[in-house]
């Protein structure tokens, strides 16, 4: 098996507007303790102070997470705060009428974690992956997995991968790190002998 760090354009997107859903989700939550903590006519403080840190911790966060964090490292354990923080929210408001305002809370207890398990995903290295029966493209939510037989030709050189289709169809992808001619000349010849072999059968 051989596999290759590649570029997605619409991972790398996603990577960058991650700091921006973290100010939107600190905003909010500072914003809806808030006005929670007025409602209670100021009182609960102590109670609602890990929401106001976790809001103002995910702002700094967010404006801040290229240089704090570059390689992403603590993203989950800020977004599994947020989901803790707006859930606990949600539920504490469950006592009043503002019925509305606890829905939009739970939802976005329900976006936070969803966010917690993409992100995840998009924050690791995307590879395409080489084996004998088939190559796997990384996908924003799953892998996409595609036969020898359907391939009519790959070219893998220092800096793109090309998978070449029936009907003049083909798909580029960048690569994120430099590979040795000779692992290139392994991994061209390689994906050789399986498109001729499957295209034999």
């Amino acid at each position: 098996m051989h596999r290759i760090a590649i570029k997605i354009d619409g991972i790398e997107r996603r990577k960058k507007s991650t700091g921006l859903f973290h100010i939107v989700a600190g905003l909010f939550l500072f914003v809806n303790a808030a006005g929670h903590y007025k409602d209670s006519q100021y009182e609960n403080f102590l109670t609602l102070l890990p929401v106001f840190l976790v809001g103002v911790g995910s702002v700094v966060y967010g404006l801040f997470r290229n240089r704090i964090d570059p390689k992403a490292n603590f993203n989950h354990l800020v977004r599994a705060a947020q989901f803790l923080m707006f859930f606990i929210l949600g539920v504490m408001l469950l006592k009043s009428e503002v019925e509305f305002q606890n829905l939009v809370l739970l939802l976005w207890a329900v976006i936070c974690i969803v966010l917690l398990f993409t992100e995840r995903k998009i924050f690791h290295d995307a590879f395409l992956f080489f084996n004998n029966n088939s190559i796997t493209i990384p996908g924003y939510f799953s892998n996409k997995v595609i036969p020898w037989a359907v391939i009519e030709n790959i070219i893998v050189r220092q800096d793109f991968v090309t998978i070449y289709y029936p009907n003049n169809r083909f798909m580029q992808y960048e690569m994120l790190s430099e590979i040795n001619d000779s692992e290139i000349k392994k991994i061209n010849l390689f994906c050789q002998q399986q498109i001729h072999q499957k295209q034999a059968t």
